[in-house]
């Protein structure tokens, strides 16, 4: 890491390796953010599945009319 130093002039502490691992969750905020990820994760699978029904009645209706 001395290369990165270097570079941009600040001490290996600083380095933009270490602020990103700094930030990474902690052992209990895992399951937190893991919670968090499941539920949005599902409400936009909810979503798009809602949309690809309505889309699949328009079309239904549609061809059930011609």
């Amino acid at each position: 890491m001395k290369w990165l130093s270097k570079l941009f002039g600040m001490p290996v502490s600083e380095s933009p390796v270490e602020k990103v691992i700094e930030r990474l969750p902690q052992e209990g905020e895992v399951t937190k953010v893991y919670e968090a990820r499941w539920v949005w994760y599902h409400t936009i699978l909810a979503v798009e599945i809602a949309f690809t029904n309505v889309l699949l009645l328009l079309i239904l209706a549609v061809t059930a009319f011609k």
